[in-house]
């Protein structure tokens, strides 16, 4: 029997997906067994492992290291919850893993016990639907729980339930104009709805707001290039980049833009830096396909 640990890694604020980010698989004595980085959901998983007792360990600049002790000695796999929580020692928390929410001192007990009951949920991969009604209940006991209310509708998002994530991510916005995290969820509910004009707005709205978030500048230039808009496309998948270099997402989309333009060998650099930092991804098969194309016919040309 195969022998593993699953498990995913999120910000404090808000519950944002940790992309990216590495983890490290240590034995007990704190020998290293294995480093994997998560995937655009922020799941990680560890597999073809010894039975032992495990330290899996997670870190990024300007948080505190999140980590959790594994044992494996009688039983075959493990799932793991991680946290990054901001060292306010030594950094301050980037904007765009930030809304303007602080959690109000208003909201009652039974209210927070709900949220962080439907936060756990959300974060675990058995089934994170099972979190949204306890979320539901959270802000029916409180409404202007703001911070309820916002992962209530990326949870709606992330289950498509488009109309109820609108819904909530307005009234979100309703109680916390200044919410560029909702902002860019809206956006997103937008743009899976193809109604292109007012993700573009929403987004927009969102940049003027925290002009240096990766994810809204990675989200307008989705929509553009939907409606075909390839070079103000360009110029998001570009500030995405500078902002977070190793945004997965981001390198498929320049690639995709760069064929677009003819321009190969460039495409093939993000293609394949794509493939190194995420080789299991979601679009990791069909992007090894394509840089073998566009490897072929890099081939042809010079003969």
């Amino acid at each position: 029997m195969s022998i593993s640990i699953h498990g995913q890694l999120r910000f404090a604020e808000g519950g944002v997906k940790a992309e990216n980010i590495l983890v490290r698989l240590e034995t007990q004595e704190g020998g290293v067994v294995a480093e994997v980085r998560t995937d655009r959901n922020g799941k990680f998983d560890f597999s073809g492992i010894t039975q032992a007792m495990y330290r899996v360990t997670a870190t990024m600049e300007g948080y505190l290291p999140a980590y959790q002790e594994v044992n494996l000695m009688t039983t075959y796999t493990e799932y793991v919850l991680l946290t990054l929580v901001p060292d306010r020692k030594k950094v301050s928390v980037p904007k765009s893993e930030t809304t303007e929410i602080l959690l109000d001192s208003k909201v009652p007990k039974e209210a927070q016990d709900e949220y962080e009951k439907g936060r756990s949920e959300l974060l675990n991969a058995s089934d994170p639907v099972k979190g949204i009604p306890h979320l539901e209940k959270a802000v029916k006991i409180y409404p202007h729980f703001v911070e309820a209310q916002l992962l209530l509708g990326t949870a709606y998002l992330d289950s498509h339930q488009l109309d109820k994530a609108q819904a909530t991510l307005l009234q979100v916005l309703k109680i916390a104009p200044k919410t560029a995290q909702a902002n860019f969820a809206l956006g997103e509910v937008y743009r899976e709805k193809k109604d292109f004009p007012a993700a573009e707005k929403t987004l927009l709205e969102g940049l003027k707001l925290d002009d240096k978030s990766w994810q809204g500048h990675l989200e307008l230039g989705r929509v553009y290039w939907e409606i075909g808009d390839i070079p103000k496309s360009g110029v998001e998948a570009g500030k995405t980049l500078q902002l977070k270099p190793d945004c997965t997402d981001g390198l498929l989309l320049a690639g995709n833009l760069l064929l677009r333009a003819h321009k190969p060998t460039e495409a093939l650099g993000m293609f394949q830096e794509y493939l190194r930092l995420d080789p299991k991804g979601k679009y990791a098969d069909q992007t090894k396909n394509l840089v073998g194309k566009i490897k072929n016919a890099l081939a042809e040309e010079k003969k």
